[in-house]
């Protein structure tokens, strides 16, 4: 998937520098206060998914701010702007934690670091292509499709997650209905 990630930060910097001619000081206060809004949002997504489960917290967060970031481009006013930028940062990492408990609820214990790593890999390699693919739009004075095309590209994913995995059941549960189901 190649998208603008928090490892692109960078670019959404250079952005807001290039289209708004916004002072790096008022850059880094932009990024501190998202990231404080990304962490106590964090905490957030757990009782969500206590409540409706952990795919759907993945899906029902990263949606939301996957739209977001596709909408970053769009409009002209810096208020705006910021505005999407905040929303995103607000659930872009509220999939993390209902993630890896949904990956250790469904794989067995020996293979969950094997899983876990794969997952990280693939999503790290896939996520390298994001800024290559951003200076080339950029080149051709096209930063907001790098915005439209992360935020589309991310939604599909999420839609995905949910038409493959909302009637997934755990480990445990499949266990639970094995035993108390007649041989």
């Amino acid at each position: 998937m190649i998208t603008l990630t928090a490892r692109s930060s960078s670019w959404v910097a250079y952005y807001f520098n290039w289209r708004f001619h916004l002072s790096e000081g008022k850059i880094g206060t932009l990024f501190f206060s998202t990231s404080i809004a990304m962490a106590i949002s964090i905490l957030v997504a757990t009782s969500i998914a206590k409540r409706i489960g952990n795919v759907r917290t993945m899906v029902f967060t990263h949606l939301p701010s996957a739209i977001f970031l596709a909408l970053i481009g769009v409009p002209s006013q810096l208020p705006l702007v910021i505005m999407f930028v905040f929303l995103r940062a607000c659930l872009q990492s509220m999939d993390t934690a209902p993630r890896s408990a949904f990956l250790s609820a469904i794989v067995l214990p020996n293979e969950r670091t094997a899983v876990m790593g794969t997952v990280n890999m693939v999503k790290t390699i896939s996520q390298s292509l994001g800024p290559l693919v951003t200076g080339l739009l950029i080149d051709k004075k096209l930063f907001w499709v790098a915005f439209l095309s992360a935020g589309c590209l991310k939604a599909c994913y999420d839609v995905g997650l949910l038409l493959v995995f909302v009637g997934h059941k755990t480990r445990e549960e499949r266990e639970a209905e094995a035993e108390g189901s007649p041989p």
